[in-house]
């Protein structure tokens, strides 16, 4: 568990002295790599700490950080994990508030590992220790500035703040962020998270106004709830991009519900980030591209995008994937156009995407660029070019970074190719111009740019999610694994469900007088805990509109199910067949589905998900995200259907599910949804507890 009596992490990334536990005069080594990128960047006092060595890098070394002369603020211990626990303890005694822990072998290789974690943890719980690790790489604050860290590469100074749970991956993004002249404020190596772990460290993030956007790999998530609170405050302020590893499950047990079978571990997390505001990167190279677009460029205020290029090919290249991107080509004004036309050549194209032809020089450029700017249709900018023999590269790209950087509209840059263009990559940052190699890289970078803004004007008025409030009564039902629809009724009644109007009936005789008491037709439902999915063994016959259909159906049911307890007497109900559901996540909680339901629900994974509790708007918003919204909205010509009375029982399932905590997966399958204002039923349901 955390250190408890959490204290801030100002002090962990602001020490004014450092020490190095396993500090090493031989170049290559761990511990010399971490005092010499110490000596190049932080300008307090360094100790490094060794049994042997009097000298190291020029200074004096000690053999134990209890004989340090002054006050020590961080310590980096770098030596085997069998010392750790030893070297911590010292590190509390000589009240050393903060450690990174860089040494392997502990929880990552398995029990005995895990015991010697835990035997470090006992002591920094003993002396109120933060601890960042063990199993990292250190981290980089370039704002005080400090590279505690063995990475070979020192990233420049910029407003992005990345932390990852993999060193390796990390040192891979900060040798990409150099070639690319990408700056970073913070880089934080997460390890195996004893202490410190992504929400405290995104919580820190959020106040410092130097930090544009965080980026954060991540392999998994320690604490669901927290990390959801602090995700979704952060990302009211400012971006948070994230990429995600991990994501599915391997030699996962087969789930014998609709909703286990549609809620798998990628599309929990896809759920969770979609409803925090968080930007999820498609893999690598998406995640660095997201992070040049939103540290360098304002977020568009639109979606109507311009094309300034100097060749046709990438301009309907673009064009292209604007829409898949939740774009639109905009229709430049006619002012617009009557200037262009007035100062292009005549084989130039005034119309959006704007052709500046091949033998642009910097001025046609700057012309297309100042005219784009100003006009009130477009939103945002992409410049392109391809480098042709007469192309100024150099030129172009410094006309372009002047002009847009007095603008608060967004402009990407789309220059295609590699050996004529990397050489200009300091010319861009001098810029603060995010530039792409290939179409699809810049249009998704701004197409995730405006949804983000989108999401924030949308979610700044509203409360972050909060943590679900659970019953600390379990009803002994629950002690069942799996529930029947007499039980599930029994059990969700305090919630107020609309199920469709039914009788359990033991054997034929009360199933007649049951029907008699519904009126014909009827259906005819099994009870028996041996029939999960009745409709897929028989268990289900509808429309029977007579005693001896109704005789025929429970005589072939008793015969082809096992442990037959009764049937389900109920009305025959008409609407649109929709699945609602929910799957219990160990990380994040209850996960609430709604889809197209019936027999064929995991065929057509028309789906959409949130974690609970959440209200009636949200309900809504995860109704008109499935496929068949417009038919439940009323499409051409036909009556809409009562979507509220379908959002009230989402909202209903996600607050029963909060206050069951037993409740591992619910079906409800199918849910038929009526006209306006004649409500939602529940026509068959089943639960799995734990």
């Amino acid at each position: 568990m955390p250190i408890k009596n959490k204290t801030s992490l100002d002090s962990f990334f602001n020490p004014q002295s450092v020490a190095i536990i396993g500090a090493s005069a031989k170049p290559g080594k761990v511990g010399n790599d971490i005092v010499v990128n110490l000596k190049n960047s932080f300008g307090g006092k360094i100790y490094p700490i060794n049994l042997d060595d009097k000298d190291i890098e020029g200074l004096p070394a000690y053999p134990s950080i209890l004989q340090v002369p002054r006050a020590v603020d961080l310590a980096i211990i770098v030596i085997p994990a069998q010392f750790v626990p030893k070297a911590v303890e010292q590190c509390g005694k000589k009240k050393c508030a903060n450690i990174v822990i860089i040494s392997a072998g502990f929880r990552e290789l398995g029990p005995v590992g895990m015991k010697l974690e835990k035997q470090v943890e006992k002591i920094a719980q003993k002396y109120q220790i933060r601890i960042l690790g063990p199993n990292c790489l250190g981290y980089i604050s370039n704002l005080l500035p400090i590279n505690a860290s063995f990475a070979k590469t020192a990233p420049a100074v910029g407003k992005i703040a990345f932390l990852s749970q993999s060193g390796a991956l990390g040192t891979a993004v900060l040798d990409l962020a150099q070639a690319q002249k990408l700056g970073l404020a913070y880089f934080v190596s997460l390890g195996n998270k004893l202490d410190i772990d992504e929400s405290e460290v995104l919580e820190y993030l959020m106040t410092d106004k130097k930090v544009k956007v965080a980026m954060a790999y991540l392999e998994d998530v320690r604490n669901g709830t927290r990390f959801m609170e602090i995700a979704s405050a952060l990302s009211r302020k400012k971006p948070l991009v994230v990429l995600k590893a991990g994501k599915t499950e391997h030699g996962q047990q087969a789930v014998s519900s609709h909703t286990g079978s549609l809620a798998g571990s990628a599309q929990t997390y896809r759920t969770v980030f979609n409803q925090v505001g968080a930007i999820e990167a498609e893999d690598l190279e998406d995640f660095v591209n997201l992070a040049k677009g939103f540290s360098l460029q304002p977020l568009p205020r639109g979606n109507r995008v311009a094309i300034i290029t100097n060749a046709g090919g990438p301009g309907v290249l673009l064009t292209d994937l604007l829409p898949a991107n939740g774009l639109t080509l905009a229709s430049l004004s006619v002012t617009s156009q009557k200037k262009l036309k007035a100062g292009l050549p005549e084989a130039a194209s005034v119309k959006n995407p704007i052709d500046v032809l091949g033998d642009a020089t910097a001025d046609r450029y700057q012309l297309a660029l100042e005219q784009a700017l100003k006009d009130d249709k477009i939103d945002a900018i992409i410049i392109a070019l391809t480098p042709q023999k007469m192309t100024d590269i150099a030129a172009i790209t410094k006309t372009v970074g002047q002009i847009s950087r007095r603008s608060q509209k967004t402009v990407l840059a789309c220059f295609m190719g590699e050996a004529s263009i990397t050489p200009h990559y300091e010319l861009f940052s001098r810029y603060s111009l995010p530039v792409y190699a290939f179409p699809n890289q810049a249009v998704a970078t701004l197409g995730q740019m405006w949804r983000y803004n989108q999401w924030k004007k949308n979610n700044l008025k509203t409360k972050p999610t909060i943590k679900p409030l659970t019953s600390s009564k379990t009803p002994k039902i629950l002690n069942k694994k799996t529930l029947t629809e007499i039980e599930v009724r029994q059990l969700l009644k305090p919630w107020g469900f609309n199920f469709h109007r039914a009788v359990f009936a033991r054997h034929l005789a009360e199933a007649e007088a049951a029907a008699q008491n519904i009126g014909w037709p009827i259906a005819v439902k099994v009870v028996s805990p041996k029939a999960l999915h009745k409709s897929d063994v028989g268990g289900v016959k509808l429309n029977i509109k007579s005693v001896i259909e109704l005789e025929r159906a429970v005589k072939q049911m008793k015969k082809n199910i096992p442990a037959v307890s009764g049937f389900l007497i109920g009305e025959m109900v008409t609407g649109f067949e929709i699945i609602v559901g929910m799957k219990r996540d160990r990380q994040f909680g209850p996960l609430v589905m709604v889809g197209t339901g019936g027999i064929y629900a995991e065929v057509f994974n028309d789906v959409s998900f949130r974690i609970a509790p959440f209200g009636p708007a949200v309900a809504r918003e995860m109704i008109k995200e499935l496929k068949v919204a417009k038919i439940l909205a009323g499409a051409r010509g036909q009556k809409p259907l009562d979507i509220e009375a379908l959002a009230d029982i989402l909202v209903r399932l996600g607050k029963a599910a909060c206050q069951l905590p037993r409740i591992t997966e619910v079906d409800f399958n199918p849910v038929m949804v009526g006209a306006k204002g004649q409500g939602a039923k529940i026509v068959d349901a089943r639960i799995i507890s734990q």
